[in-house]
């Protein structure tokens, strides 16, 4: 009877979330190292049993249980992490922070896990060429959706030519993230209708007024929109050059790798970068005119052939 009450305590303890050592345990029952670890055991068996959760030991000889809703947490706080990481959105303090709360709530141990886990991720990361911070803007925009509001901002577009930020008026529908930006969908006066803004373009909101009630069955589809972009890890690793017409920094942020090695008297600029040729491929030639490969050769001849296949479809 009293190994029945002894084992029972132990787990009421245990799922109650005290960490237990032989030491505090044995001074009540006076029980062996040997009959603790068989009772600790035993718990094990049936948690395993039930699917109930595993008793870990802590690096101060404690035991405590981490419970299946716990494990459950690491698990999804360890996928938003890497998630987190491998968007590079944010600037380094910003990740930081966000790190620190998504870990918060879980055990002490746990969070030693997690942070283990994530060392190499975490030195790994590798922020966008000129990141901005974000957080705050995130919130704002969340709040003028929500409030169904129009604004008036100022917007530096990347298109060529537009060397300042230009005054807009739209009123923001939905926030979507899409390879390594956020993106406000707005309802626009200077496109006629809806348009994807760059949270961090979005230099200043002049002002917020009281919007539409947009019509859903008529609103902007983000759903259609993600099947859009195709990122693919393929092909050798090569060293490319490329003249480039476009918006530097959207060449700098879609290959971490990329450096400016020239600047022409035109504004068009000669960078390299170090990229695996197959993936990079839908990147170079969705670049359009903007983009011209100019080594290696074998690189200017596949992209070749693949435009003038393409060409040929359309030719009667």
């Amino acid at each position: 009877m009293e190994s029945n009450y002894r084992v029972a305590e132990l787990l009421i303890r245990l799922m109650n979330g005290e960490a237990l050592s032989f030491k505090k345990f044995a001074d009540k029952f006076s029980v062996s190292t040997r009959t603790f670890q068989r009772d600790i055991s035993y718990i094990r068996s049936a948690l395993a049993e039930c699917d109930a959760g595993k008793i870990e030991k802590t690096a101060d000889d404690t035991y405590r249980l981490a419970q299946k809703s716990e494990q459950k947490n690491f698990e999804m706080v360890l996928a938003t992490s890497h998630i987190l990481l491998g968007s590079r959105a944010l600037k380094q303090d910003e990740l930081s922070d966000t790190l620190t709360f998504l870990s918060s709530g879980l055990p002490p141990a746990m969070q030693a896990e997690l942070h283990q886990q994530l060392t190499i991720p975490r030195g790994s990361y590798v922020p966008l060429s000129t990141p901005k911070p974000l957080l705050k803007q995130l919130r704002e925009m969340t709040m003028y959706i929500a409030n169904n509001q129009k604004l008036v901002f100022m917007y530096h577009s990347s298109a060529p030519g537009q060397d300042y930020p230009i005054k807009h008026r739209a009123q923001p529908v939905a926030i979507t993230f899409q390879t390594h930006y956020f993106y406000v969908v707005m309802l626009s006066e200077q496109h006629g209708g809806y348009w994807l803004y760059r949270l961090d373009r979005v230099v200043k909101i002049l002002e917020a007024k009281k919007g539409d009630k947009l019509d859903y069955a008529e609103r902007f589809s983000l759903q259609d929109y993600h099947h859009q972009t195709y990122l693919e890890d393929n092909g050798t690793l090569t060293r490319i050059q490329f003249i480039y017409r476009n918006y530097k920094g959207t060449a700098l942020d879609a290959l971490p790798d990329a450096h400016v090695l020239k600047e022409y008297a035109d504004g068009s600029l000669l960078i390299e970068a170090y990229v695996k040729v197959g993936g990079a491929m839908f990147w170079l030639m969705s670049q359009g005119p903007g983009l011209k490969v100019v080594s290696p050769p074998s690189l200017v001849k596949r992209i070749r052939d693949e435009l003038t296949a393409a060409r040929d479809q359309y030719l009667e």
